[in-house]
């Protein structure tokens, strides 16, 4: 029994293997962009099995941009912030300079961190705005819980929005943080406090040095209150006191805008 390995449309394999056996596959010789492993297992007898893989060759910088998302509709003076996250070899991990608006490199595995987060945010995201159905009022007496359940999915899917776009690469998708680095979500104390003061601050005008549940984590919270609106920031406070076992009081847009300045 043998393995034959070929890259996209070679027509000779880069490699023979007898399984089980590993191989390595040099993705700095391939441009960014798709490309497609395909495995053929050929047995003694001849007869062959065909597997096809496609992947993602992504070595250049990844780009991250906060306060615009796609096809969004903005109006007047919008503040972006751009960040560009690279690496090289011998580049040293820095968690301080992750949110920082400067295009810095970093090691390989925050690079490998920020794409995974990317898209395990996106497809979290794409699952809920699938999930979130607009109820159909079925008589005059059902008005008014349509509405506010209409309002309530409103918020949610900005929320999580936000969330995917701004927080998820640090915090991660799961709320779960990443440890030694940036605090969790889940269960945090100023996310399930029924005063939503301190969370709304640490969203507002960011947060640094402070102790989480005895622990101190290098990576700083950046201010978001320039970037976000109030109903932006409102909804992602929400998703966050809502999502992965939280259940703490929702805030307003109004409870934002008394804690700006």
């Amino acid at each position: 029994m043998r393995i034959e390995v070929y890259l996209d449309d070679a027509v000779a394999p880069f490699q023979t293997i007898t399984p089980p056996e590993t191989f390595h596959l040099d993705t700095n010789a391939l441009s960014d962009g798709h490309h497609e492993l395909r495995l053929v297992a050929v047995d003694s007898d001849g007869v062959t099995s065909e597997r096809r893989m496609p992947f993602t060759v992504q070595n250049g910088p990844s780009i991250a941009v906060h306060g615009l998302v796609d096809n969004d509709t903005v109006a007047g003076e919008v503040a972006v912030l751009a960040n560009a996250y690279g690496s090289k070899i011998g580049d040293a991990f820095e968690p301080r300079r992750i949110e920082t608006p400067a295009p810095i490199p970093t090691w390989a595995w925050v690079l490998f961190l920020g794409i995974f987060a990317w898209g395990a945010g996106y497809v979290a995201l794409e699952l809920e705005q699938r999930d979130a159905l607009p109820l159909v009022a079925e008589d005059a007496s059902t008005d008014a819980v349509a509405a506010s359940d209409t309002a309530t999915a409103d918020w949610a899917e900005l929320g999580a929005q936000v969330y995917g776009n701004t927080c998820s690469s640090c915090h991660q998708p799961s709320g779960a943080g990443l440890a030694g680095v940036f605090p969790p979500l889940t269960g945090n104390a100023a996310v399930l406090d029924a005063d939503p003061t301190d969370h709304i601050n640490a969203i507002v005008h960011g947060l640094s040095g402070k102790l989480i549940d005895g622990v101190a984590y290098p990576g700083p919270m950046p201010p978001f209150g320039a970037l976000l609106s109030d109903e932006e920031i409102a909804a992602v406070v929400n998703h966050e006191r809502t999502q992965w076992g939280n259940d703490a009081p929702l805030v307003t847009a109004a409870d934002v805008v008394g804690l700006r300045n």
